[in-house]
């Protein structure tokens, strides 16, 4: 049994409501879609079946789309972690604060697009030959206060006040900051910087950079 309705009486909302309502209207009135048509984008007139048919291919088309882009990012994510576990692997061993530092840095450089890396520690005053800066934790403080006061890494652009800070005015357009941490307490942090000022997006994901410098915290605490 079909319901009737009379569409002189129904304005546009109203139509399009019922039919919402109502996704098998054309199959009970198939005579219908012989006559509806419409307007294709070369000028040809085409049926509503055929214009659903190419809906439905550009929908397709953009679910394949996103399924790829999202095999696209599990790729990346698989490299990065790879990486990640042959770079914790190297610290590992490492049993000096220096030698830690070392290997830290050079296997940023070597594996991860880093071009600039900076270890700071806010109450461990380098020699000569240390691998490491003392800056005090205020200054890091007001210019990251989200790395200091909630213990989160962050990404973006560099303000070029801060090159010197970080960096002894190296050529670094973006940075990625971990805090390093004792306990509860952050200590110091893990500044990676990058020459392009796009590398390093405020919304780049940050995971893996504070699971690197959970890593480096824990063996900085068994490092001599």
């Amino acid at each position: 049994m079909t319901e009737s309705v009379n569409t002189e009486t129904l304005d546009l909302d109203a139509m399009v409501t019922y039919l919402r309502h109502h996704p098998r209207f054309f199959e009970d009135h198939p005579n219908l879609l012989k006559k509806l048509h419409l307007r294709h984008e070369s000028g040809d007139a085409i049926s509503l079946i055929e214009r659903q048919n190419q809906i439905l291919r550009q929908e397709n088309r953009q679910l394949i789309d996103r399924l790829n882009q999202f095999i696209q990012v599990a790729q990346r994510n698989d490299r990065l972690f790879l990486k990640l576990q042959r770079l914790i692997l190297e610290l590992l061993p490492e049993t000096r604060l220096n030698g830690l530092l070392e290997r830290l840095q050079q296997g940023l450089q070597r594996d991860f697009d880093v071009h600039e890396t900076t270890v700071i520690l806010f109450n461990h005053a380098p020699g000569d030959g240390d691998g490491w800066l003392q800056t005090s934790r205020a200054q890091i403080a007001e210019a990251f206060p989200a790395v200091i006061d909630q213990g989160k890494a962050v990404c973006g652009a560099l303000e070029p006040s801060l090159t010197q800070l970080l960096f002894a005015n190296a050529d670094v357009g973006s940075i990625a900051l971990a805090p390093l941490t004792q306990g509860q307490e952050v200590v110091g942090v893990l500044a990676l910087g990058h020459s392009s000022a796009e590398h390093f997006r405020s919304g780049t994901e940050t995971l893996f950079l504070t699971h690197l410098a959970q890593v480096t915290s824990l063996q900085m605490d068994r490092a001599d």
